[in-house]
């Protein structure tokens, strides 16, 4: 964030201008909650305001410890590491049945608070199976929501397969979300609040009413 300048005006009090004119400039998908659509990975003229609901949409929120990708057999499309953490189909079944939802909400274990601030080029982070997509949109989740920086791998080599998966059945996908402990795991109602913007993402603020 930098104060506007033009002449001899500059928008900062402290630096003796008449008020604060603050110019902010946003790297949406790699610096906080965000939502994202199709338009994030194809050439499809669909904005995040097309696909985003306003309303309200029912929803559940699990709670899931992720597992060293050396412990299951689920594929994924890029090689997989000794240190690499997934989220996997079964854990997801273990979670939830396979009823309808149109949002689903998943928390990784540890939650620690420095997940606020962790910087995940130096700290790895789990991401999905293809199995676990696979399921998640069985379960017809039209809006899926995470705490992970991606539900791809870091670096899978620009393939984004998951993010591929998923949107071709599903709309949104909404990262770096951070759920508090207090929020428990259960059924709800979800509300993701996002700015008039006609981009492939915006910041955004779910919110998750539990029933």
């Amino acid at each position: 964030v930098k104060p506007n300048q033009s002449g001899d005006f500059i928008g900062d009090l402290e630096q003796g201008g008449s008020c604060n004119v603050p110019v902010a400039s946003l790297d949406i998908h790699c610096t906080g909650t965000h939502t994202e659509c199709v338009g994030h990975i194809k050439s499809s003229g669909i904005v995040i305001l097309d696909v985003c609901p306003t309303g309200f949409i029912p929803a559940t929120l699990v709670s899931i410890n992720p597992i060293p990708a050396n412990e299951t057999s689920e594929k994924y499309h890029a090689p997989l590491n000794s240190d690499d953490f997934v989220i996997t189909r079964k854990l997801l079944m273990e979670k939830i049945n396979g009823k309808n939802r149109d949002g689903l909400i998943i928390r990784s274990l540890p939650n620690g608070e420095n997940k606020k601030s962790r910087n995940y080029d130096k700290n790895p982070t789990p991401f999905l199976t293809h199995d676990a997509v696979d399921y998640i949109l069985e379960m017809g989740v039209q809006h899926l929501l995470v705490d992970l920086p991606s539900i791809d791998k870091a670096d899978d080599g620009g393939q984004l397969g998951n993010h591929h998966r998923f949107f071709e059945n599903g709309k949104t996908i909404s990262e770096l979300l951070y759920i508090p402990d207090s929020v428990k795991d259960g059924e709800g109602f979800l509300q993701i609040q996002i700015p008039n913007w006609g981009l492939d993402a915006a910041p955004s603020r779910p919110i998750f009413y539990s029933t």
